[in-house]
């Protein structure tokens, strides 16, 4: 089952945390009806699974580095990036 990532910051910033999950190897579509825009603030909720050539790393683990990635660069108060499986968010 796909989980979700729902991003909540700056819209400058969405496009860096979609860099940073694909270098850990997290693929997803990005549908445009997902993607809110709110002033300078912008939500946008994936959906990813780990891709084909990432054998041997869990998708959690691929996010969270990102995730983790993402927070060094920019700052634990910037964003808030979210992750769940389809239901419930963590």
């Amino acid at each position: 089952m796909p989980q979700t990532i729902t991003y909540r910051g700056p819209v400058v910033l969405a496009g860096a945390l979609t860099h940073l999950l694909r270098e850990e190897g997290v693929e997803f579509d990005q549908p445009r009806e997902d993607r809110t825009v709110f002033a300078e603030v912008v939500v946008v909720v994936l959906a990813v699974r780990a891709g084909d050539k990432v054998l041997d790393r869990t998708l959690d683990a691929m996010i969270d580095a990102a995730v983790a990635k993402f927070k060094k660069r920019f700052g634990d108060d910037i964003a808030s990036v979210e992750t769940g499986d389809g239901e419930d968010q963590r």
